[in-house]
C-alpha cells in the first residue's frame, strides 16, 4: 500500500469515525445548554478550563514524544515494551498527583459550590483522557487509528444516553459532568483493551528510562505550560470578572473550536512517526514531501470550515445550542480564524518535534504567552468575551506562522503552496455561491457546500486525479507498518 493511500485511510477512517463522533457531540453540547442555560454552561466551561489547566502540565510533552521515540525505533519489540510502560506508569503517579489536588485547589477560588462540586465530578474525565493520550500513541505507531475512532464513538454513545436521562430527569450540573466522567473512561477502557496487543501497559517503574524521556521532552512540556496560558487562561479570566452566563456564551463558541482542531492532531498524530522516520534516516526529500503534503492537506479541509462558519456560525450555534446562544455564532466568526492558523501550525509544531528542535521554539511561547496574558488581564475586564477571542486568534496565528517558519528552516524543506491557494481560491467561490441563500436549512447547504467544493478542488487540481484514484483503489490492502516504510 502507497503512504498517500494509507495515511489518507488512517486519517479517513479518524475522519468518518470523528464525524460521527461530532454528530454526537453536537446533540450532546445542545442538551446540556438547553438544561443549563447560559449561566449553567458556563460553569461547565470553567469546569473544563480549570482542569485542563491541570491536565495540560500533566503533559510534559510525553504523548508526542512517546510517539517519535516509537517511530525512531520501530520494529524493536522490547524498545516499545519498556518504553510504553514506563511511560503509561509515569504518566498514572503524575496524573494522580497533578489531578488529585486539582479540585481541592478548586475549592478556594469564588465560585458557586455547584461550581467547585462539579470539579470533583469532572475529575475523573480528565484522569480517563490523561491515560488514553498514552494508549493512543500506541495506535498512532501502528497505524490503528480505526480503534480510537471507534472507541470514542462508544464514549460518545455512553454520554448521549446519559445527558438525555439527564435532561429528562432535571438532574443539573453535577450528574452531568458525572457522566462526562463515565463517556471517558469508557474511551480509554476500548482502547486499551485493543493496545495491549501491540504493546505492554504493565507497571513499570524506570527512572532509567524516565530520565531519557523527560530529557527530551521537557523543552515541549515547558512549551504546552507557556501554550497553556494563552489557551485557557481566557476562560477562566472570564470566569473571574464577567458573569457565568458570558462565560457560557463564550464557552459553547469555543467548544466548536475544540471539536474541529481534533482532525489536524489526528492526522499529525499519524503523520509525527513517519516523518520521524524519514528525518532519522536522513532521507530530506521525503520528509520535505511528506511536511509540504501535509500543509496542502491540512488546508484541504480547513479552508472550506472556515469559509463555511463565516457564512453560516449563527445560524449553526442556534441549531446546535439554542436561540439562548445565538450570540455565540459571532464569536464563533471570530474564533474560527484560531481554528484556521491551528490546522497549520499542528503540523508546524510536530514536524518540529520529528527534527528535535522543540527547544527552538520556547521563546516564542514564552513571548506570545506574557503578551497573551497581558492582553486578557487589561481587555477582558473592559470588552470579555469578544477580547478573549480575538486574543486567542492573535495567539494562536503568531504561533502557527513562526513554528511553520522554523520547521521549513530547520529542515531545509521547500514547499510550494499551489494546491493550498487552489483550495482557498474553491473555499471562497463555495463561500459566495452559498451566501444568498444562508437563510436555507441547514440540512440542505452544507450538504449543497460539500458538493460544490468537492467538485472545485477536484477541477482545479487542489486534488490531483492520480490521487484519488491512489486513494480509491480496491486492490486488496498490505500490512503498513513504520519499520516497513510504505513509498
Amino acid at each position: 500500500m502507497s503512504l498517500t493511500r494509507s495515511l489518507a485511510l488512517n486519517t479517513g477512517v479518524q475522519l468518518a469515525g470523528k464525524i460521527v463522533s461530532t454528530i454526537l457531540g453536537v446533540i450532546i453540547i445542545g442538551i446540556m445548554t438547553r438544561e443549563l442555560g447560559q449561566a449553567g454552561f458556563g460553569m461547565y466551561s470553567t469546569a473544563n478550563a480549570f482542569m485542563q489547566f491541570f491536565a495540560i502540565i500533566l503533559d510534559l510533552g510525553l504523548n508526542v514524544m512517546i510517539v517519535q521515540m516509537l517511530g525512531e525505533h520501530a520494529g524493536d519489540k522490547a524498545y516499545e515494551d519498556r518504553a510504553v510502560s514506563a511511560t503509561f506508569t509515569l504518566r498514572i503517579l503524575m496524573a494522580l498527583v497533578l489531578l488529585g489536588i486539582a479540585p481541592i485547589l478548586g475549592l478556594a477560588f469564588p465560585y458557586p459550590l455547584e461550581l467547585k462540586l462539579a470539579f470533583f465530578g469532572i475529575w475523573g474525565s480528565f484522569f480517563g483522557i490523561a491515560l488514553n493520550q498514552i494508549v493512543i500513541g500506541v495506535h498512532q505507531r501502528h497505524l490503528k487509528m480505526h480503534v480510537v475512532a471507534a472507541s470514542e464513538v462508544a464514549g460518545r454513545i455512553v454520554l448521549l444516553g446519559g445527558v438525555s436521562v439527564a435532561y429528562a430527569m432535571r438532574w443539573g450540573l453535577v450528574p452531568i459532568v458525572l457522566l462526562v466522567s463515565a463517556g471517558s473512561v469508557v474511551n480509554f477502557a476500548i482502547n486499551i483493551l485493543v493496545a495491549r496487543r501491540y504493546a505492554s501497559f504493565r507497571w513499570n517503574f524506570d527512572p532509567a528510562f524516565w530520565k531519557v524521556l523527560l530529557h527530551r521532552s521537557w523543552p515541549i512540556g515547558v512549551s504546552i505550560l507557556f501554550n497553556l496560558i494563552y489557551f485557557k487562561a481566557d476562560t477562566l479570566i472570564l470566569s473571574v470578572v464577567r458573569s457565568q452566563a458570558e462565560v457560557g456564551i463564550y464557552g459553547a463558541a469555543y467548544r466548536v473550536l475544540e471539536v474541529l482542531i481534533t482532525l489536524p492532531f489526528m492526522y499529525a498524530g499519524v503523520m509525527l512517526p513517519v516523518i520521524a522516520k524519514a528525518w532519522a534516516d536522513r532521507d530530506k526529500a521525503r520528509f520535505s514531501r511528506l511536511l509540504g503534503q501535509s500543509y496542502d492537506t491540512m488546508t484541504l479541509f480547513a479552508a472550506p470550515l472556515v469559509a463555511g462558519i463565516l457564512v453560516f456560525a449563527t445560524k449553526g450555534m442556534v441549531l446546535v445550542a439554542g436561540k439562548d446562544f445565538a450570540t455565540s455564532g459571532d464569536v464563533l466568526r471570530i474564533l474560527v480564524f484560531a481554528v484556521a492558523v491551528i490546522f497549520f501550525g499542528t503540523i508546524s509544531s510536530h514536524a518540529i518535534v520529528a527534527l528535535n528542535a522543540q527547544w527552538k521554539m520556547l521563546p516564542v511561547y514564552i513571548v506570545v504567552a506574557i503578551v497573551t496574558l497581558a492582553g486578557y488581564v487589561v481587555f477582558i475586564p473592559m470588552y470579555g468575551m469578544w477580547a478573549a477571542a480575538w486574543l486567542t486568534a492573535f495567539s494562536e496565528s503568531c504561533v502557527a506562522i513562526i513554528s511553520t517558519v522554523l520547521a521549513l528552516r530547520v529542515s531545509g524543506a521547500r514547499w510550494i503552496p499551489t494546491s493550498s491557494l487552489k483550495s482557498i481560491a474553491a473555499a471562497v467561490i463555495m463561500a459566495l455561491v452559498l451566501l444568498p441563500f444562508q437563510n436555507l436549512s441547514l440540512l440542505i447547504t452544507i450538504p449543497a457546500g460539500i458538493v460544490i467544493y468537492s467538485i472545485l478542488v477536484v477541477a482545479t487540481g487542489a486534488v490531483s486525479r492520480s490521487t484519488l484514484r491512489e486513494i480509491l483503489s480496491l486492490r486488496r490492502p498490505e500490512e503498513v507498518s513504520i519499520e516497513n516504510p510504505i513509498v
